[in-house]
Parts: C-alpha cells; structure tokens; sequence
C-alpha cells in the first residue's frame, strides 16, 4: 500500500510540477522591434518568394516609434545600410516611408525586394507567430519579429 501511495505522490507531483508553454508566438502589437524579412508575397498573383539559400545575411529593419504616428526605421539588406528613415501610422493601420535612405552597392535579389516596394508601403498587420505583413502597392513583405 505503501509503495501505491508513493507512486501516486511521484506522479501527482511531476503533473502538477509541469508547466506549459506556447509554441507559437503571439500576435505583435507595435511596430517597435527589430524585424527580419522572410516572405514576398505577390498581391495579385499570391505567388510567394522566399530568400534564396544562396544570398548569405538577411533584410533586417528595426522600427522605434517616436509618438503614436511617427517614428523612425534603420537596417540593412543582404550588402547594404539603411539610414535612418522616418515613418508614419495613420487610421486603418495605414503605413508610409515616403524615404528610404541607405548605400547602394550591389544589391542582391533579396535585398531589391525590400528596396524596389518598401517605399510603397500602403498599410500594415500583424498575425500570429510574431509576424509583420507590410502591405505595398504590388507586394506583401512578411517580416517575423527577432
């Protein structure tokens, strides 16, 4: 009887000493962080494009709000900089970067993704597993927050 009791003691203990925990991140709520590019999505067609395994480094942006309708971007591509740019937020989760200032040195297609549509940015959501949809005129650009 005693060796019954002491197995359920063990087994209630181990039970009640483990803890579970999301696998999936939860959904963003702010633009601030740092982001890492990982899907283009053609707004038309739905035809994704992911980075190329041959194109060494990544598109990293990082936004940092200034109020509740501006603030600034900075980062880099594959082999270039991104200055400091400035951004705003507007009703509808609208998004504008009128600016992208960074080098130019030969850019990959990865990078030329993120340069060719970012300027277009129309509007922006988020989804689950820590995820940023920036939505241009042509393209959707997922990022996934680091």
């Amino acid at each position: 009887m005693k060796h019954i009791f002491f197995l359920i003691t063990i087994i209630g203990l181990t039970l009640l000493s483990c803890k579970k925990t999301a696998s999936i991140d939860p959904i963003p709520t702010s633009l601030d962080g740092k982001w890492k590019m990982v899907i283009v999505k053609e707004n038309v067609s739905g035809l994704t494009t992911l980075k190329p395994s041959s194109i060494q480094g990544d598109v990293d942006i990082t936004f940092t709000s200034a109020n509740a309708t501006t603030g600034t971007l900075f980062g880099h591509t594959p082999t270039n900089e991104i200055s400091l740019n400035d951004y705003s937020i507007g009703t509808n989760q609208s998004l504008t970067i009128p600016n992208l200032s960074m080098t130019k040195v030969g850019e990959t297609s990865w990078g030329e993704e993120f340069v060719d549509n970012i300027r277009n940015s129309q509007e922006y959501s988020f989804e689950i597993g820590g995820k940023l949809n920036i939505k241009t005129t042509n393209k959707t650009l997922t990022f996934r927050k680091l």
